[in-house]
């Protein structure tokens, strides 16, 4: 229970690195913790030339304002988890980020790595402090906008003699009219090989691939599309099943 507990303790110092100038700040910017209200919420603070910024850690989304940002990002996906005992007390956590920036639009993507100290004290009732010995967080902005890929097959349910048509659908959720490019590459076990070696190019945000089912191939079979990304367009990935029947 402790270690579960302990999975979402915040970093006790901030490390900056903006690889994406942001309006009024400059990288390295370099913060520390200044509060810590629970084991699951931590706050950090950053001062530079360029103003005064903040990050935040509560539960699984992390929330951060670099200095001379208009405007705080807030939810990004966010999970640390218990790497490895360090002593008696001490734990090391490790985790990862990664979101929007809503200032630029472009993606931040991160990571933590902290270590804490549990000293256990029993006067009228035992009770936990958590002392962090050392840590950072690590962002890094990209040049590319977030995207959502979905993946559907039809027909999705077929017999091994048939076919189907899997097809890729890739969004840009900052900018709709700035359509994601690239490349789509499909993966599926024992549905049988796709044509066009398992690759599609997006075409107006989409594109498909067909395949044919292996004849020893029957039940539910998960077919995955993944889009690699550009530096425009953030990677992302989905699923679908497809169920084939009258396999040998």
């Amino acid at each position: 229970m402790r270690l579960r507990r302990l999975a979402w303790i915040g970093p006790a110092s901030l490390l900056l690195l903006a690889l994406l100038p942001v309006a009024g700040a400059t990288a390295p910017v370099q913060g520390t913790v200044t509060k810590c209200t629970n084991t699951y919420t931590c706050s950090f603070v950053f001062n530079t030339s360029a103003g005064t910024g903040w990050a935040k850690t509560t539960l699984s989304p992390l929330s951060f304002q670099q200095p001379g940002e208009a405007k705080a990002s807030y939810n990004l996906t966010y999970a640390t988890y218990i790497e490895k005992l360090t002593g008696t007390y001490t734990h090391w956590t490790v985790g990862n980020f990664h979101g929007t920036d809503v200032n630029i639009g472009k993606v931040v993507v991160g990571a933590t790595n902290t270590n804490f100290t549990i000293t256990v004290s029993c006067s009228r009732g035992c009770h936990d402090s958590y002392t962090t010995d050392n840590g950072t967080i690590v962002f890094h902005f990209t040049k590319a906008e977030l995207t959502s890929t979905s993946v559907t097959c039809s027909p999705s349910s077929l017999s091994h003699s048939n076919k189907t048509t899997c097809t890729a659908a890739v969004t840009n959720l900052w900018n709709s009219t700035n359509v994601p490019k690239r490349t789509v590459y499909f993966s599926s076990g024992g549905l049988g090989p796709f044509a066009n070696h398992a690759k599609c190019n997006l075409t107006a945000g989409s594109c498909s691939v067909t395949r044919h089912p292996n004849d020893d191939t029957v039940g539910t079979v998960t077919t995955s599309g993944i889009y690699g990304g550009t530096a425009a367009f953030y990677k992302g990935s989905s699923y679908t099943h497809v169920t084939v029947s009258g396999g040998e």
